[in-house]
């Protein structure tokens, strides 16, 4: 019973090596990222999503906001929040969200492709 509990309270102690948290600011990786599997996240992106629809654009970016705290390296969120943003007038965050979309968009293209449309509306009603 003794070596039982001594075994246990050992076991206890052992540690298993995990790797350093990735930073946001390192690059994402190449290949693109499918979209979220994960069940808060689609419930926030479907709520975000009729915000819009119904022009609660402050509850769409509340929404995209939590969704991003749980998944930091989604760029579709990302750009989602890009579109709301510009809707909102919020030109200079438009255009920075929109490019961090690309960021973590690796090789999409049509991502990258939407994300500069967002930056170049947001350049021009800037101007």
């Amino acid at each position: 019973m003794k070596r039982f509990l001594l075994l246990i309270l050992i076991s206890g102690c052992a540690s298993v090596e995990t790797p350093a948290p990735v930073s946001e600011t390192e690059a994402p990786p190449p290949a693109t990222q499918p979209p979220s599997e994960n069940i808060a996240v689609a419930g926030l992106m479907d709520t975000a999503r009729a915000d819009v629809a119904a022009n609660r654009l402050g509850s769409a970016a509340a929404s995209l906001e939590r969704a991003l705290r749980i998944e930091p390296r989604n760029p579709r969120l990302w750009h989602e929040l890009a579109k709301v943003r510009l809707k909102q007038g919020d030109y200079a965050q438009a255009e920075s969200t929109a490019q961090r979309s690309n960021a973590w968009a690796g090789s999409d293209a049509d991502l990258r492709a939407a994300n500069q449309r967002i930056i170049e509306d947001a350049r021009a009603a800037r101007r």
